[in-house]
């Protein structure tokens, strides 16, 4: 991995930790030793986030369909986008403010 990439990897892990400490989860720091360990780039448990950024993604397209789809379905707020490889598990999608919704609402369920 050349210089270049590995200061990419790096702002994109900052930018991720920033993010997620705007949604409060204050405790979002980058692990430092992943690269030679093999680990996640941001454990904030119970996730451990793997970040990924760059110049062109075809996801995003995936997700501007949907995005713009969703409007048309009533009681359907949320975009997301649901993909497979060939031998490959299911993943899921979302636009990251999407997702700490989502995440507020469960734990505000489990304090009732």
């Amino acid at each position: 991995m050349s210089a270049m990439q590995r200061r990419k990897g790096a702002s994109g892990e900052r930018e991720w930790c920033a993010e997620l400490k705007a949604h409060g989860f204050q405790n979002a720091e980058r692990c430092l030793a992943q690269s030679r360990a093999g680990g996640g780039d941001v454990p904030v448990p119970p996730v451990l986030w793997e970040v990924k950024r760059r110049a062109k993604n075809i996801v995003y397209s995936f997700m501007e369909q949907a995005s713009a789809a969703v409007k048309q379905y009533p009681g359907c707020e949320i975009p997301a986008v649901a993909l497979r490889a060939d031998a490959k598990p299911w993943l899921v999608v979302m636009q990251a403010d999407d997702f700490f919704a989502l995440l507020r609402r469960v734990q505000l369920e489990a304090l009732k």
